[in-house]
């Protein structure tokens, strides 16, 4: 036989066994729901973190996946559970690529003591319950009228994946559902 027609009937074959192989092997499927084509890009910020240093979001895009947090810092870092959780397990957080960043109001003096001790940012919105303020954006935060009444931050949690989209329910980002269940997924690797 001549060389040609050998490489012909090995093409040939070659083509054959994976169609038959890709016929009794199947793709999965992908299922898509409309929440999840209901994704943006994340509202952009920069405030100043614990240690006075401006913190953008736009630095971290496209290197991190970012878990962000916002809690009501009346009662202070120390007393939210999720903010518990999240200094536990950063350095997992961390090795797995996963940014954290925490938001608030501004902390009393005794409770930015704390925040130090901290190993990620936590970051303060000063402009917080004002209109086009961070929490405002996130919806975190109704805005205040002008009788000097603190914003009060309702408490959750967004992922915002490496190329900057997250998830919108209407006009504002939609968090998830249970920030400590995300916790441990991500540190479980099951995200």
């Amino acid at each position: 036989m001549k060389p040609r027609f050998l490489f012909f009937v090995f093409a040939l074959t070659l083509v054959v066994g994976s169609t038959v192989w890709r016929v009794l092997n199947p793709r999965e499927r992908v299922a898509v729901s409309l929440e999840s084509l209901n994704v943006r890009a994340a509202p952009e910020f920069q405030l100043l973190d614990q240690n006075n240093r401006p913190i953008q979001l736009k630095g971290y895009l496209g290197r991190y996946r970012i878990l962000l947090y916002f809690f009501d810092s009346i009662e202070g870092p120390d007393a939210d559970v999720v903010l518990q959780r999240l200094r536990e397990v950063y350095p997992v957080l961390k090795k797995s690529r996963i940014m954290v960043f925490a938001i608030s109001t501004p902390l009393r003096p005794d409770h930015k003591l704390l925040a130090l001790s901290y190993p990620f940012p936590i970051l303060r919105d000063t402009l917080a319950g004002q209109r086009g303020s961070c929490t405002a954006i996130w919806g975190r935060t109704k805005v205040v009228d002008s009788t000097g009444t603190p914003a009060r931050i309702d408490p959750a949690a967004f992922v915002i994946e490496a190329n900057g989209l997250v998830n919108w329910d209407k006009d504002t980002p939609r968090p998830v559902e249970d920030p400590l269940a995300l916790i441990n997924a991500f540190v479980t690797g099951e995200l």
